[in-house]
């Protein structure tokens, strides 16, 4: 097994020298740039590397986005100081000169061109005596980096819900140490690349892993969500299934609140970065204290328990979704105020962590993409894995009436078991909505126009990149 767990954290670029080159931002040049002809030599010399597109991920402009992403939606808002501003996030009224936009988008660009080299380097045969099955290994952890890095990228800038729409995101297979203008390719361009990088990365991806690594299983749940986001139902719902039915080790926690005590050596986290102790050793989700939770959440989770308006978070918490009360009981939320995330960041004890990918969310991915595929078993497989999730939270089964019913129970729980984690309740609401499933505006009566569903390209951006054009409505 690959050891970074003590060098993730300083990180050593042995084989790499970073320069600070401008203070613009385009569309794919990160701030800091690799200036060395000879950065992979060996393997040694391309785990480093790797290492290195590992701890982007980490970094404060990327790692601390889904509590925004929370509040845009309908998990909760943020009433608390937080770089960028709570309103304009609340509210779904960001202006093109919001400056943690520009941010966010340079570091996820960074990552981008980071695997881009790496890929470029192994490919040309660059690392000198490497078995050809690490080398593989070491090119998939890259090609998930970079497919997991381009879906949020299309999520918060292209019109990821639109299979036909052009304005899907500026993207780059090759490394650039220039700034270059170019434009933004078609929405369905970007996903055929996301999946044929998750498609190798299933194939070649390393096994039974640390849970910090990007693996095969993981490489497959991400796949199944991104295709039940291109609407390959058949597709979506047997990639979630296999991921359910893994031999690498990975199973539901039978303790909800284990999931988030244990961080990536949970065995239902398909993959989360690595977190330790120290100023340097958690994620920006340590933010999520200057956050609460929305009373569409705080509703769907009393109306789970009992009937009526009974619910009360003194201690362990009553009359509401035992996962909402876990997180904000005044018994269990912790120095945090959200139990998720248990601890108290930047001191000599663990930090809090992202959670990109869980085994909960998969259970939900299958049931959604087996109700919606043509000839689905929605009363018996859907509502199985609904239903493994609600009796894991000591919830009541759900029973089958229809299948619009199916869909909402399977929206609703996906909010209640992810909320304040990657943001995926809010791309529900997105893509319920343009499926004609609900109206969002009815949830969030501030997303007053689908324009609204994603976020602008900042005046920094598109100044830096003239090629890029500007989201409809901004």
């Amino acid at each position: 097994m690959k050891n970074i767990k003590n060098n993730i954290q300083i990180l050593v670029f042995a084989a790499i020298a970073f320069i600070v080159s401008s203070c613009s931002m385009d569309d794919i040049q990160p701030i800091n740039q690799l200036v060395s002809e000879n950065a992979i030599r060996d393997e040694a010399s391309a785990q480093q590397v790797l290492n290195g597109v590992y701890d982007l991920g980490r970094e404060f402009d990327v790692s601390g986005f889904p509590i925004y992403v929370a509040a845009y939606g309908n998990e909760g808002v943020i009433n608390g100081f937080l770089s960028g501003g709570s309103t304009p996030y609340n509210t779904n009224n960001i202006p093109v000169t919001n400056r943690y936009l520009t941010n966010l988008y340079n570091g996820l660009y960074k990552i981008v061109n980071q695997t881009n080299f790496l890929i470029e380097e192994l490919e040309a045969g660059k690392a000198v005596g490497i078995e050809e099955d690490r080398k593989n290994i070491i090119i998939s952890e890259a090609k998930f980096q970079r497919a997991l890095t381009n879906f949020y990228l299309l999520r918060y800038f292209g019109q990821f819900y639109d299979l036909n729409s052009n304005f899907g995101i500026v993207l780059s297979t090759n490394f650039s140490t220039e700034l270059e203008s170019k434009p933004r390719g078609t929405v369905k361009e970007a996903y055929d690349l996301i999946a044929a990088d998750l498609e190798f990365a299933a194939q070649n991806g390393p096994k039974s892993i640390e849970h910090f690594y990007s693996g095969s299983t993981a490489a497959r749940a991400l796949l199944s969500k991104v295709e039940l986001y291109r609407g390959n139902y058949d597709i979506a719902a047997s990639l979630a299934l296999e991921v359910i039915n893994n031999t690498d080790g990975y199973s539901l926690e039978s303790n909800y609140q284990n999931i988030f005590i244990n961080k990536s050596n949970s065995s239902e986290v398909l993959f989360a970065p690595f977190t330790g102790p120290g100023a340097e050793g958690g994620t920006q989700m340590s933010q999520v204290n200057r956050t609460t939770y929305s009373e569409t959440l705080r509703s769907i989770a009393d109306n789970q328990v009992g009937t009526g308006s009974d619910g009360s978070l003194s201690g362990v918490g009553s009359g509401y979704d035992a996962r909402f009360s876990y997180a904000y009981s005044g018994a269990t939320k912790g120095v945090k105020s959200n139990g998720k995330y248990p601890y108290n960041d930047f001191t000599n004890s663990e930090n809090n962590t992202l959670y990109h990918l869980r085994l909960g969310e998969i259970y939900l991915v299958h049931a959604e993409a087996e109700a919606r595929r043509t000839g689905g078993d929605l009363a018996t497989v859907a509502l199985g894995s609904l239903n493994t999730i609600r009796n894991r939270a000591g919830a009541t089964d759900k029973v089958f009436t229809d299948k619009a019913t199916l869909l909402e129970d399977i929206r609703q729980e996906k909010l209640l078991e992810l909320f304040f984690e990657n943001g995926e309740p809010y791309y529900d609401l997105v893509r319920y909505d343009q499926l004609g499933d609900i109206s969002a505006a009815a949830i969030k009566p501030t997303l007053t126009t689908k324009d609204k569903f994603i976020f602008p390209y900042t005046t920094t951006a598109i100044t830096g990149n003239n090629a890029l054009i500007q989201n409809p409505g901004y």
